[in-house]
């Protein structure tokens, strides 16, 4: 569902799509109507991946496929001037304990400032957290700092965990561990 909410913004747009593993948020935006979408990955596996889905799904003409540290990545993409309507940040777990919630928080909001200096006036920004011991208010709150650190302002117009074919266990509250925002930024 995030990904189908992402690609239904993505027509006629640039995307950049950040720790993109296979390429679930960039080829899905691609098939979409994005006009160019950029995969960035540190994982050669990841991105060969990725160009074969692009490849099978008709859109390799419009994607390609970088290795690349996110953060060095993104802060080098906005001192060039880069921007990009859609920019997707999706990392892996940033918190793998409670002893790791600060550091993972302050991640988080480093992520979302580098992101949020790569999206176009008007532009989308999706961001999410996997990591359980990230409760959605301390998350939220980096997001929102991120954005003001980035010296931008914007709206979110989604917050979201996953889908219904991931369901949340009652007994067990690691299994809710997605959480994502999706703001558009002026």
């Amino acid at each position: 569902e995030n990904r189908h909410f992402v690609a239904g913004l993505a027509n006629g747009a640039t995307m950049l799509d950040v720790y993109s593993y296979a390429g679930g948020f960039g080829i899905a935006a691609a098939m979409a109507g994005a006009t160019r979408v950029t995969c960035l990955d540190r994982s050669e596996s990841a991105l060969a991946s990725a160009a074969r889905a692009a490849d099978l799904n008709g859109v390799a003409a419009r994607c390609s496929f970088e290795r690349g540290e996110a953060f060095a990545e993104m802060e080098h993409r906005a001192k060039a001037g880069e921007r990009y309507d859609v920019v997707v940040a999706d990392p892996p777990s940033f918190v793998k304990n409670r002893k790791g919630i600060k550091a993972g928080l302050r991640g988080y909001r480093k992520m979302t400032r580098l992101a949020a200096a790569l999206v176009a006036p008007g532009g989308f920004l999706f961001v999410a957290s996997c990591s359980h011991n990230a409760e959605v208010p301390a998350f939220a709150e980096a997001v929102s700092r991120g954005i003001a650190d980035a010296d931008r302002s914007g709206r979110i117009l989604r917050a979201a965990g996953a889908a219904p074919d991931h369901p949340n266990h009652p007994a067990l509250p690691e299994s809710n561990y997605l959480k994502s925002l999706t703001l558009q930024l002026d």
